[in-house]
């Protein structure tokens, strides 16, 4: 077993765990703030626990808050806008 404590960071991101088929990311991004439309070749989990972000899907947009997870399919393009300052765990695996 092995314990990873997230950073209180200031807008930014750390990849947690770095591996070949896993990327644990924790991600924080500022009220106002996007991230532009992108795709992952991974599977991908968006957890949020901190705020409230816009998420932009292929085909429809979500108003995340604490307690939603998006569940996003390989090569699937995203993009994220903070409504209020969020914390996101992102969570990317080949399986």
């Amino acid at each position: 077993m092995k314990k990873i404590s997230a950073n209180i960071l200031d807008g930014k991101f750390e990849h947690l765990v770095d591996e070949n088929k896993l990327q644990v990311t924790h991600l924080q991004i500022k009220s106002g703030e996007e991230i532009p439309s992108h795709k992952s070749d991974k599977s991908v989990i968006v957890v949020i626990y901190k705020g409230k972000v816009d998420f932009s899907g292929e085909d429809s947009n979500k108003i995340i808050i604490p307690g939603d997870i998006i569940v996003l399919n390989p090569d699937e393009t995203h993009a994220l806008k903070a409504i209020e300052d969020s914390d996101l765990m992102v969570i990317k695996a080949a399986i």
